[in-house]
């Protein structure tokens, strides 16, 4: 680490092969030191950052982070394939799953970076599987979509803590948006 710059939460979360929700955690905790810069994001200083390696006992491994896996549920295969194709031209490792049952498979198998989940499922409500995403990855990010944002559904999941909630129809702004404060990037879906 020759190069002295700040680290970004995104950066040392790619590092550690974590989310970036929980090297925010560790800041807010007060277990790794940080800085905020204008505009409210933190920097992490390089000493920093390697004593905190230090501290916790983790090992820095030199291997790129697999791309970023991404859980895609929604019961409309047209919604569903578009976004999926969409994700997966822009680098995103992507799943799609058609109902409840199918995507509870799949998470319990699969971590995943980030969970788009229709509130309105066939077979198994979509508050019913945040409760079981939660139960096995409380750090679990998950962002609801819904055509019914004051559907009884809703509500419930809201309960467990999803990250966001998009009302359908969504567009490509909203996803990219969802993707910027998620991972911190800068790609561009539209472009």
């Amino acid at each position: 680490m020759s190069d002295e710059r700040p680290l970004s939460t995104g950066e040392v979360a790619r590092l550690l092969h974590v989310t970036p929700v929980a090297v925010l955690g560790w800041i807010r905790a007060g277990k790794l030191s940080a800085y905020r810069v204008p505009g409210g994001r933190h920097r992490i200083p390089r000493a920093e950052f390697r004593q905190f390696l230090v501290n916790n006992q983790i090992p820095l491994t030199l291997e790129p982070p697999a791309s970023r896996r991404i859980l895609f549920v929604d019961d409309n295969a047209a919604i569903r394939e578009a976004f999926g194709t969409i994700l997966q031209t822009k680098g995103y490792e992507v799943v799609l799953a058609a109902d409840g049952p199918e995507a509870l498979e799949i998470i319990r198998e699969n971590h995943f970076d980030l969970i788009f989940l229709d509130i309105i499922l066939p077979h198994l409500s979509g508050a019913a599987l945040i409760g079981e995403v939660k139960r096995w990855d409380p750090e679990a990010l998950v962002v609801i979509i819904t055509g019914h944002p004051d559907h009884a559904e809703t509500l419930a999941a809201l309960a467990h803590g999803p990250a966001m909630l998009l009302a359908k129809p969504i567009r490509l702004t909203d996803i990219e948006a969802v993707l910027k404060i998620v991972f911190e990037e800068e790609k561009s879906l539209a472009g």
